[in-house]
């Protein structure tokens, strides 16, 4: 597999013409399911402002992924999930900070100088680990990860589409529950580190190509 990876830096605008309606929405759907992840709790830990800025948070990620990526969604609403296609050289970091710049408010000092250094480190270890082309998980939100239709209906499509083409795919997760869930679609640790400043752990996972058919497959041997 050779991909040329484009560098979105210059590219990444808010401002480009979306339907806004469906932004919202799927913003809306990520950001109740992530309200109580640790890695959200510790950006925006009082209740109020976490309620306020955390649409605006995802609706930078949305737009990350119809601008350089794939989105795929529950038609009932219960659940969506974000990919940044490997085309494209699109950052945590560029993400966050397109999401600060954007709202129509000001950000307390202390919460943007903490999204920008969790954004940072997560992007150096993701840097560091997946050098090569891959599909990244920057999102997934849904009613309820056990429930594995619902799971499988999100992100089988990118990753059906990875096998094909022969590329890995990435993510990160704050939780141990994020972890058995992922694992259980054949990704694997790649490594695992703590946000600085008293910040969440969190472990970075890789999925080598072909191992979502040996998931389907071993599902399908079980009586």
């Amino acid at each position: 597999m050779n991909l040329e990876r484009l560098d979105s830096s210059q590219q990444f605008n808010l401002a480009t013409r979306l339907d806004t309606y469906k932004v919202d929405a799927l913003a809306s759907i990520l950001s109740q399911a992530c309200y109580k992840e640790p890695n959200i709790t510790y950006l925006i830990p009082d209740v109020e402002a976490r309620r306020i800025l955390r649409p605006w948070l995802f609706v930078s990620v949305i737009r990350a992924g119809q601008l350089y990526g794939e989105i795929t969604q529950i038609e009932d609403g219960r659940g969506a999930a974000v990919w940044i296609s490997p085309l494209y050289d699109v950052s945590l970091s560029q993400v966050v900070r397109a999401a600060l710049r954007s709202m129509p408010f000001a950000v307390e000092r202390r919460i943007a100088r903490v999204c920008m250094k969790m954004a940072a480190t997560v992007q150096d270890v993701r840097r560091r680990l997946a050098p090569i082309p891959h599909w990244y998980l920057i999102a997934l939100g849904a009613e309820s990860r056990r429930e594995k239709a619902i799971g499988e209906r999100l992100i089988e499509p990118v990753l059906l589409r990875a096998d094909s083409a022969g590329t890995p795919c990435y993510l990160e997760t704050f939780t141990e529950e994020g972890l058995r869930f992922y694992e259980s679609y054949g990704f694997r640790i790649a490594g695992a580190g703590r946000i600085p400043g008293g910040g969440p752990n969190f472990w970075a996972l890789m999925r080598a190509p072909g191992e979502f058919g040996k998931w389907r497959c071993l599902l399908k041997s079980v009586p």
